[in-house]
């Protein structure tokens, strides 16, 4: 057991109920589980274990003006529909090549990136990060076009 990235979609109406106790993150079904890829999603993207730059940074919020505060004894970080959306047009901007030339199993080892150990198979890594990022695109493909938000946490 890791500790897992989970995608709640969120209206604003949720997100209130969230805010003041009445509702539980715990409560709320998972619409996406990355288990334990949150953070070589994020530093493949950004090069940055929390604070990476927005639009990429918002695929895997952890920091800055997304956190929403501690609820449900969970870091919680919301996106905003326009933040979904904006995420969602600088992944259908990232080709393969170039998300191939940004991740280094090596760079990820020497910082210390969640999960990563030495004797890592690269490739196998690599596809499971796009895997992951084809899985994120469509969640947040989706949660765009519907008007809500995401919560992000790990568990």
């Amino acid at each position: 057991m890791g500790m897992s990235g989970r995608y709640v979609v969120v209206t604003d109406k949720l997100v209130e109920s969230i805010k003041a106790g009445e509702v539980s993150v715990h409560d709320c079904p998972v619409d996406l589980d990355i288990d334990k890829v949150w953070q070589m999603l994020q530093f493949t993207l950004t090069g940055k274990m929390a604070e990476g730059e927005p639009p990429l940074g918002y695929v895997v919020p952890l920091a800055g003006e997304q956190y929403l505060g501690n609820y449900s004894d969970m870091d919680l970080f919301l996106l905003t529909n326009e933040q979904v959306l904006e995420a969602y047009m600088a992944m259908e901007q990232l080709d393969r090549d170039e998300l191939k030339a940004r991740f280094s199993l090596q760079d990820m080892m020497d910082k210390d990136v969640y999960p990563v150990m030495e004797g890592w198979d690269e490739e196998a890594t690599f596809q499971e990060i796009i895997q992951t990022l084809d899985e994120v695109q469509a969640l947040y493909q989706a949660t765009a076009g519907s008007g809500n938000g995401i919560i992000f946490y790990i568990f």
